[in-house]
């Protein structure tokens, strides 16, 4: 992989867990990486991780215009933990091969319902 597009990639991580669990916890943060990243091999959201992050209706948080301004110390420290957890394998993988998760801290929309899904969160 080039550093062109490895920096790509750590930037949609890093966008799309800011966006979706950004104040909670470390396994958490890991468990929504490892989700694209087998969402990316299973190739069902597309090839690469900004086609899996942007796929329409899947990261609410980060297609969502409302969301909170970014604090920028906060969304690097994200960037070095998506290159911790991708690129130096510093994590276990929380999820296994999971391709959905669900925090019952937010209302659920339904319509994953009957899919397999990894409890993450509260």
């Amino acid at each position: 992989m080039d550093m062109h597009s490895l920096e790509l990639d750590v930037s949609c991580y890093a966008t799309a867990v800011y966006h979706e669990v950004n104040t909670r916890t470390l396994e958490e943060k890991v468990g929504v990486i490892n989700v694209i990243r087998n969402r990316v091999n299973s190739g069902r959201w597309g090839s690469d991780v900004c086609s899996v992050v942007y796929a329409h209706g899947q990261f609410i948080g980060v297609t969502d215009e409302r969301h909170p301004e970014v604090d920028e110390r906060s969304y690097l420290e994200t960037k070095l933990l998506v290159l911790d957890t991708v690129v130096f394998n510093k994590y276990t993988n929380p999820v296994g091969k999971a391709l959905y998760f669900h925090d019952d801290s937010i209302q659920s929309m339904g319509h994953v319902w009957g899919k397999k899904m990894v409890k993450i969160g509260r």
